[in-house]
Formats: structure tokens, C-alpha cells, sequence
């Protein structure tokens, strides 16, 4: 009821943006974090392709990213983290110079910094407590993957660093199992605890029993570093990732709290660039196994032919082929 109510109530208070150009903010703490929180690089990438969806459909004429939480901001480069990554305007309907400037700032306003803020999950899709994006979701990812080739750009260094990255761990066409294994606080979403490693075992043995590829790697990104490890144990020298990736211990209470992207015992504009990389180096995969998280949802907007299975817990997994 709540969800409906403000859903309608910023529905009806927002403004018109017709021939204009729209200024949306990233999410800050709003009472103590209890109506909202900063979030990660790609729970704000969803708000970006809500806001672009809006202004598409309404006719504004550009939408312009302005993000500046400390989670990710390095002063020394920039002031809009977003800019380090992606360029930070979009042109939806080509015009000599927008009549005017809207800024996503007001409480009541979607794509904006303040309480109860619905943005990406009232454009891109719908209720994902229980059942998350992209399960039974379609429309919801195939809008999201147009916005994403339409709009998106990433940066030329951001591109160099993953091709070069790409070409050095492999040889020849060998078959990607791209892993993404979100520990530390995802296990505060539901159902409030993460899959165990032998799910993950169980998926890639099924699925290099199902493709039968002459060579495999596999290609992990996690947050974990206990995952990184049982990997290794497990596949050896199949096994690449992104070394220099933040990562923390599954029994840190810092892990808990808040995950790896919003400790302090990293560089912010690294947690961002390979929060990045990852989401990228996914995309390449030829198949993806995954639990919930905004990140590899993200890979499947850059990649949409991608066959994906979704880990849910330990008994419960979807998948894009039955």
C-alpha cells in the first residue's frame, strides 16, 4: 500500500520535461538510512534507465547524470563518479539547446537523492523483494537492454582496460562460464542468506556437461574473497578474475554492514572502475551463473543474448533456458 501510494502520489507531482533537459541525482541517506540509502554503481545504472525510459516517453530532450556520494567520488578526477565510467549526458530528442534544466532534486520527484525514492523499480520493472529482476521479467529486460545500446557509453578507458584484460587470459574461442557470486550484506535481501559454493559446483559441472566446449575458463567476479578461493581449489588454472578487485572475508563485520563497496579500506574510484570491469567482462561470457545482484543484471542490458542462470538459494534456481 505504502509502494502504491508514493508510487502515485510522485507520479502526479512530477514536472513537465518536455523540450528539456533532465538533471537526475544518486541516492543519499535519508533518516539515518531508514527511507534511503546510498547504493551502488549499478542499483544507480537502474535509475538511469528509468529516467531515460521517462524522458523518452515524455519528450525531454536530454538527460543528464549528476552523481557525487562518497562512495565512489575522487575529487581529484571529478565531481560526478558517473562521468569516470559513462558519459554523463544523453541526447533522447535531438534539439538546438533545451529550453531549460529540471533538476531530479525535490523529494517528490523520481530519480532524485531523497526518501522513498521508487526510481528503478517503478520504471524497469516490478516488486523484486521476493522475486528479483530478472526472473520472469521479459519486457523489463529487453526495454532495459535497448536503453542500454541506445544511450549508454562507456568510456574509451574503461573499454581499452576490459578488452586488454579479456585477450590476455585467453586463447583461441575457449568457452567463458562467467561467475558472479555476490556475498558480504546481499545476504540482508532475501532470502537473507547466500547460496553455498556447491550450488555453484553443481551449475558450472551441468554446464560444461550441457555445451561440452573442447576448452573452458572461468571467469569470476565476487566481493567474497572466500568464493575467489574455493574457486581456485576447485578449478585452478580455469579460473581468472580481476586481481586488483576489492574484496573483503564473508567473516568480516564490515562485509555485513554495508559490503565491500561502501568500506573505506578501498579506493572509492576502484571500487567503481572494477565494479565496472566486471560488469563488463561478464557480458563476454557465454554463459552466466549468478545470484542477485544489480551488477550481473547490468551484464545481461549489455549483452542480450546472454543464457544466464540465477541462483536464488540453495534449492530454488531460474534460468533463461529450460
Amino acid at each position: 500500500m505504502t509502494y502504491f501510494i508514493a508510487a502515485k502520489l510522485k507520479k502526479w507531482l512530477m514536472p513537465n520535461v518536455q523540450d528539456k533537459r533532465i538533471v537526475i541525482y544518486d541516492r543519499i541517506d535519508t533518516l539515518w538510512g531508514i527511507m534511503s540509502k546510498k547504493q551502488g554503481v549499478f542499483a544507480e545504472f537502474f535509475a538511469v534507465l528509468g529516467a531515460l525510459n521517462y524522458a523518452k516517453i515524455h519528450q525531454a530532450a536530454e538527460v543528464s547524470v549528476q552523481f557525487s556520494t562518497d562512495i565512489y567520488l575522487d575529487k581529484s578526477i571529478g565531481n560526478n563518479w558517473w562521468d569516470y565510467f559513462f558519459e554523463p549526458v544523453m541526447m533522447i530528442n535531438p534539439t538546438p539547446v533545451p529550453s531549460q534544466e529540471i533538476h531530479f532534486n525535490n523529494p517528490f520527484y523520481f530519480y532524485g537523492k531523497y526518501g522513498w525514492n521508487l526510481s528503478w523499480s517503478r520504471a524497469i520493472c516490478s516488486d523484486t523483494r521476493e522475486k528479483p529482476y530478472p526472473i520472469e521479467s521479459p519486457t523489463e529486460m529487453k526495454l532495459a537492454a535497448a536503453l542500454t545500446k541506445q544511450y549508454i557509453r562507456v568510456k574509451p578507458h574503461i573499454m581499452e582496460k576490459v578488452d586488454q584484460f579479456w585477450t590476455s587470459k585467453l586463447k583461441n574461442n575457449e568457452f567463458v562460464i562467467g561467475i558472479h557470486f555476490r556475498g558480504t550484506d546481499k545476504k540482508r535481501l532475501y532470502p537473507y542468506k547466500s547460496p553455498s559454493y556447491t550450488v555453484f559446483e553443481h551449475l558450472i559441472e551441468s554446464t560444461l556437461t550441457k555445451y561440452q566446449p573442447s576448452s573452458y575458463r572461468i571467469f569470476i567476479a565476487s566481493d567474497e574473497t572466500e568464493f575467489i578461493e574455493w574457486a581456485i581449489s576447485k578449478y585452478e588454472d580455469n579460473v581468472f578474475y580481476l586481481n586488483h578487485a576489492p574484496r573483503l572475508s564473508a567473516s568480516d563485520k564490515a562485509a555485513s554492514r554495508g559490503g565491500t563497496h561502501k568500506s573505506k579500506l578501498f579506493s572509492n574510484y576502484d571500487k567503481g572502475e572494477t565494479a565496472v570491469m566486471d560488469c563488463l567482462l561478464l557480458s563476454k561470457c557465454n554463459y552466466l551463473i549468478k545470484n542477485r545482484s544489480s551488477l550481473s543484471d547490468i551484464s545481461l542490458a549489455f549483452n542480450e543474448k546472454l543464457d544466464w542462470t540465477l541462483v536464488l538459494d540453495d534449492y530454488t534456481c531460474y534460468s533463461s533456458k529450460k
